[in-house]
């Protein structure tokens, strides 16, 4: 898959858990939720705190430093503080968990 990096296998990341990878040097957390899977930037643009440690309620992350909330599926903030992060294409093919370029938010 052109443009696309082999991060991990599927069961490596179970349903509601999630795995920190490297794309491009960037720390990316790749989000099972209900067998669909989602990446976004790890780094919440507040304060940087790591999103992977955040609580996750249905397709929402919250940053574990000061609460802020994304939606996993595309990073966009979801209580209005105008935050959002950057979220990338994920597609799983032969078992394993590919994550491509940055989408825009």
């Amino acid at each position: 898959m052109e443009g696309f990096q082999c991060v991990a296998k599927v069961e490596e990341i179970p349903p509601g858990q999630v795995k920190v990878v490297k794309v491009n040097e960037r720390a990316i957390a790749v989000f099972n939720i209900d067998g669909q899977f989602h990446a976004i930037y790890n780094s919440c643009p507040h304060e940087g705190g790591p999103l992977s440690k955040g609580r996750v309620k249905g397709h929402v992350v919250s940053c574990p430093w000061h609460d802020l909330a994304f939606d996993v599926r595309n990073g966009q903030g979801t209580d209005g503080g105008g935050y959002c992060v950057g979220s990338y294409d994920v597609r799983v093919e032969g078992g394993q968990v590919f994550v491509g370029g940055r989408r825009k938010v």
